[in-house]
């Protein structure tokens, strides 16, 4: 089963098995979580929080980062794309900004949503790689990428 680990990012400072590392110590734990894992899935707490992913920091991994910066808005996406990250999760994003994600944007989108059938729905609808579901959701969904977050482990697993 694949799986890979999920870092926690405040400020520009890392946080993983309630460790926190910040400034140079946050660049090399990435760099060696980098080594161990194909790819590390990074939920931005200050993208959810202020809208502020913290696209300096993913300017130095680009390819290695899969992130969780909860955008808001056709631009915030372009940002992290632009940054060199190939792999991000929208959560509830409104339909019209799907499309023109759609539209412009040439890497890996999943889609989180609050309810899991209607993010699989947008995931067909929209031809995206696949659907993100946290701890407590679960679907049926053959023909996409389905992973789960799973905080307390600090991963998130691919499921089908």
């Amino acid at each position: 089963m694949e799986e890979y680990q999920i870092i926690k990012i405040k400020r520009g400072k890392i946080k993983v098995n309630e460790k926190i590392w910040k400034k140079r110590d946050a660049l090399k734990i990435i760099e060696e979580l980098g080594k161990e894992n194909k790819i590390i899935y990074a939920i931005d707490l200050d993208g959810y929080k202020r809208n502020s992913a913290n696209l300096d920091l993913y300017k130095k991994f680009e390819g290695k980062i899969w992130v969780d910066a909860y955008p808001r808005y056709v631009e915030d996406v372009m940002d992290l794309f632009i940054t060199g990250i190939n792999r991000v999760t929208l959560w509830n994003m409104k339909d019209e900004y799907l499309e023109k994600v759609r539209e412009i944007c040439d890497g890996d989108i999943f889609i989180g949503e609050k309810d899991a059938r209607e993010a699989v729905k947008k995931a067909r609808k929209y031809d995206f790689k696949g659907i993100v579901l946290d701890e407590n959701q679960d679907i049926k969904a053959d023909d996409i990428e389905v992973w789960k977050i799973y905080l307390l482990e600090e991963k998130i697993r691919r499921l089908r």
